[in-house]
C-alpha cells in the first residue's frame, strides 16, 4: 500500500495540487487582501534606504521564510491526501493494490 501511496503522490498528484490550490488562491478573499498588502509592503521595503549588503540578508531572510512556507504546504496537503487514502483503504473502501493487478 505504501508504495502504491507513494507512486501516486509522486506521479500524478503534483498536477492535481496545484489546480486545486490555484483555485482555492483566486477564490479566498482573505488570502487576496493579503496579497494586496503584500505588495503594498514590498514597495514600501523597496523605497527604504538600505545599504546593498542589509538589503541581501532581508532578501534571503525573506526568500527562505517563504521557502520553508511552501513545503510546508505542499507537505501537509500530501500528509492529508496520504492519510486519507490510508484511511479509506482501511474501511475496504479502496481496492487493494494485489487485486487491482489481477
Amino acid at each position: 500500500m505504501d508504495a502504491f501511496i507513494e507512486e501516486l503522490l509522486e506521479t500524478h498528484l503534483g498536477h492535481m495540487i496545484d489546480r486545486s490550490k490555484d483555485k482555492l488562491i483566486l477564490e479566498d478573499e482573505t488570502l487576496q487582501q493579503d496579497e494586496k498588502d503584500l505588495s503594498d509592503l514590498e514597495e514600501r521595503y523597496t523605497a527604504l534606504n538600505l545599504a546593498k549588503a542589509d538589503r541581501l540578508i532581508v532578501n534571503d531572510y525573506i526568500a527562505c521564510i517563504q521557502t520553508i512556507e511552501h513545503r510546508s504546504l505542499d507537505l501537509s496537503y500530501l500528509a492529508g491526501v496520504r492519510d486519507t487514502v490510508k484511511l479509506l483503504h482501511s474501511l475496504d473502501l479502496l481496492k487493494s493494490i494485489e487485486e487491482q493487478e489481477t
